[in-house]
């Protein structure tokens, strides 16, 4: 899940997948601000399948994560955490 994070920042940055770190790259060093943090945070719902339900509660707890450690892996936790799985199955 931190690829797909990395990936997903790598696009709404507009900077190479490679300069990302997955454990100490920081969304905000990267030149990222809040609209595009939840821009990066709709496309990776989107890519798991997260319902629009499920999306609600999960997007408000990507965000307050990113502002907490804004790194990919921090996110890719937090995904986890909120049900999310490889594939597009979201979890309960």
């Amino acid at each position: 899940m931190a690829e797909a994070v990395r990936r997903i920042w790598a696009e709404v940055l507009e900077v190479e997948v490679e300069s990302i770190d997955i454990h100490h790259s920081d969304f905000f060093e990267l030149g990222g601000y809040s609209l595009l943090a939840l821009q990066s945070i709709g496309r990776l719902l989107a890519e798991y399948g997260i319902d629009e339900v499920a999306s609600v509660e999960l997007e408000g707890a990507l965000l307050n994560r990113l502002f907490e450690d804004a790194t990919p892996m921090a996110q890719a936790q937090c995904l986890v955490a909120g049900g999310a799985a490889p594939g597009g199955d979201a979890g309960p």
